[in-house]
């Protein structure tokens, strides 16, 4: 009995050890799971349906705002329309921050100051479940 598992782990052993040179060539993809959130920032003011800074001004006071929270974000440029409660249908550009390793906590810490910033009456926010990994490229 005690042979049997001795060569069973002696498999598994060489098995992984194996394994691990095999990848010695490979520069290592480390697959992760995070919470990756997203932030829709309309750039019109709620009150006058107009965009009162410019796009760049904005984005550096959104940008500003993020990194007093997080380490880091994506951003990309949006349009979008919406119907306001009257029927109105409004166009603005907006802004689209994606965050990795960020909390709840921190992101409505983000959204409030922009909120109050820019005068917004809300900001979309999307929460997904998401597989990542840095992809390092190919070994020559």
């Amino acid at each position: 009995m005690h042979k049997r598992i001795l060569v069973s782990f002696l498999i598994v052993t060489l098995l992984v050890v194996s394994a691990g040179c095999n990848r010695q060539n490979q520069k290592s993809l480390v697959k992760s799971k995070a919470v990756k959130y997203t932030l829709y920032i309309g750039l019109n003011d709620q009150d006058g349906y107009k965009q009162t800074f410019d796009t760049e001004t904005a984005k550096e006071k959104i940008s500003n705002i993020c990194l007093k929270y997080v380490d880091g974000y994506t951003v990309a440029y949006g349009e979008g329309a919406y119907k306001d409660k009257k029927e109105i249908i409004t166009k603005e550009n907006s802004l689209i921050y994606s965050f990795y390793f960020a909390s709840e906590e921190q992101i409505k810490a983000i959204m409030d100051e922009i909120l109050k910033e820019l005068n917004q009456n809300a900001i979309l926010v999307e929460k997904n479940d998401v597989n990542y990994e840095f992809y390092e490229g190919a070994e020559p």
